[in-house]
């Protein structure tokens, strides 16, 4: 097996990160964002990425308990925080 689990979280990772930093300038340009926006959009995105690679790590681990904790206590506060984020820069534009 040429590529492992480990190697392509971080591969999935990175794209993900990049798609990520390329929708928020493309955002900004859009809609002129106020530090409010980015903070909670920032933020959120963080917690996005990171919901997802302790996921996947604790399943490769062989803890799905974890994997599902990590899906509660991050992935919702991304959530809120995404939607937050974007309900600010929507609410500005209009």
């Amino acid at each position: 097996m040429i590529f492992s689990g480990v190697e392509l979280l971080f591969f999935f990772l990175g794209f993900l990160s990049c798609l990520m930093i390329v929708g928020l300038i493309h955002l900004n340009r859009r809609n002129r964002l106020d530090w409010k926006a980015w903070l909670s959009i920032g933020l959120g995105a963080f917690l996005f990425l990171f919901c997802i690679a302790w996921s996947v790590s604790s399943v490769l681990e062989g803890e799905p308990r974890a994997a599902s904790m990590g899906m509660v206590v991050f992935g919702l506060p991304a959530l809120i925080l995404l939607t937050l984020g974007m309900r600010l820069s929507f609410k500005k534009s209009v």
